[in-house]
């Protein structure tokens, strides 16, 4: 009896010929291309993903988030939205810490914490006047970056309850791509 394809290679490596081969199949059958039409932003996360379940060893039930980034939040204010008509926000202050042993991209783009109002989901607003847009950039194992999270409020006096965002869903588990620190809920009517 005669060796498969499969066993030839390990299980995780054959996952990632797989994914890397339909990520650029998609690509190219796809009208846009590139980056526009998000299969590459897949990938990406697929391969993160996989890469932080090798770095701990746990098959993806590890501390450590698949993206390798964790978030605090350190404080919450008001704010009102530039450009619009003026929508009210709730600014967050958050620190995004490397936890991984690789070199990780920090992002700010409300992604990477979930808000809700009443069990609905709160828009992203990146523009809040008075603020600069936060810094996005590479930071190396155990280094930290302050930023800021803006979200929409549906009205100004309900509880926003704030969780981790973006979850990563298998057959056997439920893994975040980003991490969260302290989870929470905040009264917008005492900011």
């Amino acid at each position: 009896m005669g060796l498969g394809t499969t066993a030839l290679i390990p299980r995780r490596a054959f996952l990632a010929l797989g994914l890397a081969a339909g990520s650029a199949c998609l690509t190219a059958c796809s009208g846009k291309g590139g980056y526009d039409d998000g299969y590459a932003a897949g990938y990406a996360a697929a391969r993160a993903d996989a890469a932080g379940k090798e770095k701990d060893g746990s098959d993806g039930d590890g501390d450590i988030p698949a993206s390798g980034i964790e978030y605090t939040i350190t404080g919450a204010q008001r704010g009102v939205e530039s450009y619009s008509d003026g929508k009210p926000l709730l600014i967050l202050n958050v620190t995004a810490k490397n936890v991984s042993d690789d070199l990780q991209f920090v992002l700010f783009s409300g992604n990477e914490i979930a808000a809700f109002q009443d069990g609905k989901g709160l828009k992203s607003g990146m523009l809040a006047e008075g603020l600069d847009l936060p810094e996005s950039r590479q930071i190396k194992p155990g280094a930290e970056l302050e930023g800021w999270l803006g979200y929409e409020l549906i009205d100004e006096t309900t509880p926003v309850e704030c969780e981790v965002g973006h979850q990563v869903t298998s057959a056997d588990h439920e893994t975040a791509f980003y991490g969260l620190t302290n989870p929470q809920t905040i009264d917008p009517s005492t900011l």
